[in-house]
């Protein structure tokens, strides 16, 4: 009998082990990736050589691999910078047209571009560029 229990405990604790990671992977299924959020861009919208007002854009980039979110994190005054000359960069392209993104995937190509030079390839698997806020320009 004793032997039977031993048995019986070890098949449950062999056993225990592969099952955990398999309810925690069901759990983990509706939770979503880590992402970083940049804290909100100033953008000015110039019309005739003059700034007429600003717009703020705000990027969260969500990032696949969990091992890298803390380098990630870490990298975020960096990454601001990127993101600024990219949105800049966007300006000029005419990408932006007067504070309105036209042409978001040339813009998110840009800042992926930034982001792959940065940490390599698939550690940014998405990014969103959601426009905030306007304001008038001081005269």
């Amino acid at each position: 009998m004793r032997g039977f229990l031993s048995a019986l405990c070890l098949a449950l604790f062999l056993t225990l082990p592969s099952a955990l990671p398999a309810a925690a992977n069901e759990g983990a299924a509706g939770a979503l990736p880590p992402s970083v959020r940049i804290k909100p861009l100033m953008v000015p919208v110039v019309n005739a050589g003059r700034i007429e007002k600003y717009t703020q854009v705000e990027v969260n980039l969500e990032v696949g691999d969990a091992l890298k979110l803390g380098e990630v994190q870490l990298s975020i005054p960096r990454l601001h910078d990127a993101i600024l000359t990219a949105i800049y960069k966007g300006v000029d392209e005419g990408w932006i047209v007067r504070g309105n993104i036209a042409n978001v995937p040339a813009l998110r190509r840009r800042i992926d571009e930034s982001v792959i030079a940065m940490f390599g390839k698939d550690v940014v698997t998405r990014i969103l560029i959601t426009p905030i806020a306007r304001q008038s320009s001081l005269q």
